[in-house]
């Protein structure tokens, strides 16, 4: 289990009432070591629903097997085969071509990394290296504002359908709304979301 998620889960549950109406104490959030799989994931995942891109995932993988920089490098001809748009397989290939910003990146401390450089590679903006901090960094603050999912369980779980309220929730979340994130999340898909 990540550090702070036992203690961030207590301190919701005392802080936030609703918290407990989604909150799953049989599930937490799982980090992905390898950079590049929750990368490419992501990008995958961009604009549609979870089931349809972990099929393209599943899918590309018998493509071009293991999800990893070395594979990907070495197997680049094989990128026009995925089953992914003009721009996700562009997007890929910006990814293999700037790894180097990618490796870069060696923990969660700001100050060592500019994490935002990732928005440097083709395809890669806020939205995935908001997943890149959550599923391979484990950052504990990360509200990512452009996700629909996260939208949209907010908004039936907090009643706030004109996101009205939503400042004044997230100051209650204090230095956990990763953890808020990642269960409305998975309340939202009915099943726990790993990348």
């Amino acid at each position: 289990m990540i550090s702070y998620w036992e203690e961030g889960c207590k301190f919701l549950l005392n802080k936030d009432p609703i918290f407990k109406k989604y909150y799953n104490p049989n599930h937490s959030l799982k980090l992905n070591k390898n950079k590049f799989d929750v990368l490419f994931k992501s990008i995958c995942s961009q604009q549609i629903s979870v089931s349809a891109a972990m099929s393209i995932y599943n899918n590309s993988k018998k493509i071009i097997g293991p999800i990893n920089y070395i594979n990907f490098k070495k197997n680049i001809f094989k990128i026009i085969k995925l089953p992914l748009s003009k721009n996700k397989k562009k997007s890929i290939r910006s990814l293999i071509d700037n790894y180097d910003l990618v490796k870069k990146i060696k923990s969660s401390n700001p100050e060592v990394n500019d994490i935002n450089s990732l928005t440097n590679i083709f395809g890669i903006g806020n939205w995935t290296v908001d997943m890149f901090s959550i599923f391979h960094l484990g950052l504990s603050n990360i509200i990512p504002i452009g996700d629909l999912g996260f939208i949209n369980a907010y908004k039936k779980y907090y009643n706030d359908p004109d996101l009205l309220k939503f400042n004044k929730n997230t100051k209650k979340w204090c230095k956990y709304s990763t953890i808020v994130t990642w269960y409305l999340w998975s309340s939202y898909d009915s099943e726990p979301l790993y990348l």
